[in-house]
C-alpha cells in the first residue's frame, strides 16, 4: 500500500471520528440519534449490530466520496478493487479512531463487553473488524497493491 494513500486515510478517518464523537458524546452508534434503525438477523450477520439511517447515509457518502477519483481517472475492474479495498479499511481505521479519541471510552475500554454495539469479538476484535480486514485486504491484492 502507498504511504501516501494510508496517512490520507488515517487524517480522514481521525477527522470524521472527531466529528462522531462531538455527535454522539459518550452514547456511541448514533442511539440517541433521531432516526430509523434496523435490527434483524440479516442485518446483524452483515454488520454484527443495528443498521441506523444515519450510518447508512455515511456510509453511501463514503462510498461516493471513495469513488470520486473515477471523475478524473478511467474506470478499470483493477483500480474499483483497489477503491473498494481502501474502503473497507477505512471503516476499521474509522472506528477504531474513535476509541482512541473518545474521552469516554478509550483504548482501555476496547474490549469485548464494554462496547454496547460491537457484540461478537475475535482475537480481541470486533468480528466486523475482522471480515473488513480480510475483505479489504483480499480487494487490495486483487487490485494490484
Amino acid at each position: 500500500m502507498n504511504i501516501i494513500i494510508i496517512l490520507y486515510l488515517i487524517l480522514l478517518a481521525s477527522l470524521h471520528a472527531k466529528m462522531e464523537l462531538m455527535a454522539e458524546g459518550k452514547s456511541g452508534w448514533g442511539i440517541n440519534f433521531p432516526c430509523w434503525r434496523i435490527n434483524n438477523r440479516i442485518i446483524n450477520f452483515l454488520i454484527c449490530k443495528e443498521l441506523t439511517g444515519y450510518h447508512f447515509y455515511m456510509c453511501i457518502m463514503f462510498f461516493l466520496l471513495f469513488h470520486s477519483p473515477y471523475l478524473f481517472i478511467k474506470f478499470t475492474l483493477k483500480n474499483e478493487l483497489t477503491l473498494m479495498g481502501y474502503f473497507f479499511w477505512y471503516w476499521v481505521i474509522e472506528d477504531f479512531l474513535w476509541f482512541i479519541e473518545s474521552k469516554h471510552y478509550g483504548l482501555r475500554s476496547f474490549k469485548k463487553g464494554r462496547i454496547y454495539w460491537h457484540k461478537r469479538w475475535k482475537l480481541g476484535l470486533p468480528v466486523s473488524y475482522w471480515e473488513s480486514m480480510i475483505v479489504g485486504t483480499a480487494l487490495l491484492i486483487l487490485g494490484g497493491k
